[in-house]
């Protein structure tokens, strides 16, 4: 063996690891140092490059006559040691430690898995109060909405709601032409039409006709039908334009509004009038009804 002091393995691994056995750093750095002592002895003894290559050989490297059995006995004797007082007990240190390990990562599992239980029982118990609060809440509204829906879903305030609607998608189709002097043998849907290409536009007029009653002097409107609300839009963005064509400036055309409709528009064209009054240095217009004021600049 190398170095200046001559001890035998057995007294090297004796006084390497004392009486009390304890595997710390500085031991286990002595560990790996004995073993490439007795790695290179061996090499050296058996004429070996490498580690690698004395276990490639095995017993035919090794069955040398020069070879005494008390080196034999020796280099047996520090392997012996090295399995039995470091490796033995490294591995049974970790399997130890792997059992403790796997034994908490279980308790850790049964501590998950019971936790997941209660939220799910809290989840339940929290369910079943919002279950029960709503099911308490449509039991009242129930009752209430039978209370006051009887008397509602009756037929005829059902036939009554169908007819308002009904009129309501009617009236959206509808025009109002006011200013268009009556006369005998008239016919009203040519008349329109006349007055509808003066805008360019040529619907299909359905159910034209006068409304109100006839009076001296009076000039009934008439009304009539397009196919869509949009025909509708279409005409009434281009109904300004009969105020610049001869023979029809005083022909004026609006929706077909209901009574109520009517009289918010009365009230809301009688204030437009005021403003212009008042304010004759800006415009004035009803847009979506509101009432839009449009200040001119200087150069007007």
């Amino acid at each position: 063996m190398s170095g200046t002091v001559k001890l035998t393995y057995k007294e090297y691994m004796d006084d390497l690891l004392g009486t009390d056995r304890v595997f710390c750093e500085e031991t286990m750095r002595e560990i790996r140092n004995s073993s490439g002592m007795l790695t290179n002895d061996m090499c050296h003894l058996f004429g070996a490059n490498s580690v690698e290559q004395l276990v490639s050989g095995r017993a035919s490297m090794m069955n040398k006559s020069s070879v005494s059995k008390a080196q034999m006995a020796e280099f047996l004797y520090t392997a012996f040691c090295i399995v039995e007082n470091w490796c033995l007990p490294l591995m049974s240190d970790a399997t130890s430690q792997i059992k403790d390990l796997q034994s908490e990562k279980i308790a850790d599992q049964k501590q998950i898995i019971k936790l997941q239980q209660d939220l799910i029982t809290k989840k339940d118990e929290e369910l079943g109060n919002v279950t029960k609060t709503v099911e308490a809440g449509l039991k009242t509204y129930s009752s209430a909405l039978q209370q006051s829906c009887t008397s509602a879903l009756s037929p005829k305030n059902i036939a009554a709601a169908v007819k308002e609607v009904t009129k309501d998608e009617d009236r959206s189709k509808e025009l109002v032409v006011f200013g268009v002097a009556e006369e005998e043998g008239e016919r009203v849907t040519s008349t329109v039409t006349t007055i509808l290409e003066q805008l360019d536009e040529k619907p299909q007029v359905k159910q034209c006709r006068r409304i109100g009653q006839q009076s001296n002097g009076a000039v009934r409107p008439i009304i009539f039908s397009v196919r869509s609300p949009d025909v509708v839009h279409q005409i009434l963005k281009k109904c300004k334009q009969l105020r610049e064509i001869e023979g029809y400036r005083n022909i004026y055309i609006s929706p077909n509004r209901t009574r109520e409709e009517r009289i918010a528009r009365q009230k809301l064209v009688s204030e437009l009038k005021k403003k212009r009054l008042g304010d004759q240095k800006s415009r004035y217009f009803i847009r979506k009804g509101e009432i839009v004021k449009v200040a001119q600049s200087p150069e007007d």
